[in-house]
């Protein structure tokens, strides 16, 4: 049995879970981990049900045995990965950006007979098969996880309510499996697409050079204030090794020096410092 040095998941994270119980089987649920912990070899972590506050902490052992089985089976996985559709920009071909990236779940066409996906219902996902198409309507038949591994029975769902049908593995990772009409076919497929959050962040940056101007501006009007309150200076591209980030602190730093120039001035009777602008080696 694995160890949790084998696994990505911290204290804090946001995953999903699955359980074996009667009612329940072949569904996942979002959960946060509380607590990770050992009971002699087994792993063990305390789970939040996120969309069933009002269970408490739920303690689950990692890796479980089916009735009757040998083979372990690991009982959470990360948060399914965005899902965009094929028609969607930048969803068609090769992205120029590597930097920023994410994994994203890009759903081809409309829903056939035969395709594996998840049905959002009663806050969980619960996998199955597509056994008919409605387009008229925007429904599917869908024919849950046969038992003893699933409730194994068949629902109406709206095409809203689905995702395609994710595996994961520490090998692999994330993969789509192939759908169940007799072809080799895959109802979506996985790219790389520009983080979403990232261009939140992004464009935040952007608004906080002039934020940070404005303060830096405050800060010449009192010259009797230490240049820097700490020993170290903090720099953007610290944090951020985009290209606005170091235009912030390119920025900043004429500030500071239009700052000094100003100090000088002001104690040019006391003060035998005189400023003088150095203009760069010609090339």
């Amino acid at each position: 049995e694995m160890s949790q040095i084998d696994l990505p998941f911290e204290v804090g994270d946001t995953i999903e879970a699955r359980s074996f119980e009667l009612g329940f089987r072949g569904a996942w649920f979002r959960c946060k981990i509380t607590k990770i912990f050992n009971k002699g070899r087994a792993l063990f972590y305390d789970l939040e049900y996120l969309d069933f506050t009002e269970e408490g902490i739920h303690t689950t052992k990692v890796y479980q045995k089916r009735q009757g089985e040998s083979e372990n089976i690991l009982m959470v996985r990360p948060i399914r990965p965005r899902q965009s559709h094929e028609n969607e920009e930048g969803c068609g071909g090769e992205e120029e950006e590597e930097e920023e990236e994410e994994e994203v779940v890009v759903v081809r066409g409309l829903w056939k007979v035969g395709d594996l996906v998840d049905w959002w219902k009663d806050d969980c996902y619960w996998s199955g098969t597509v056994l008919e198409v409605n387009e008229e309507d925007e429904t599917a038949k869908i024919e849950l996880v046969p038992e003893p591994y699933g409730e194994g029975k068949s629902y109406d769902a709206m095409f809203k309510d689905l995702v395609p049908s994710l595996e994961w593995s520490l090998e692999d990772g994330w993969i789509v499996p192939f759908s169940k009409d007799g072809e080799k076919r895959q109802c979506a497929k996985l790219m790389k697409l520009p983080n979403e959050g990232a261009e939140e962040t992004r464009e935040e940056e952007k608004q906080r050079p002039t934020k940070k101007l404005a303060v830096e501006e405050e800060e010449k009007l009192r010259p009797t204030k230490k240049l820097v309150g700490d020993q170290d200076l903090a720099l953007n591209i610290m944090e951020s090794e985009s290209i606005e980030a170091a235009v912030m602190d390119l920025e900043e730093q004429i500030v500071r020096i239009e700052w000094i120039k100003g100090m000088l001035l002001l104690n040019s009777d006391n003060s035998t410092w005189i400023y003088e602008d150095y203009p760069p080696p010609s090339s």
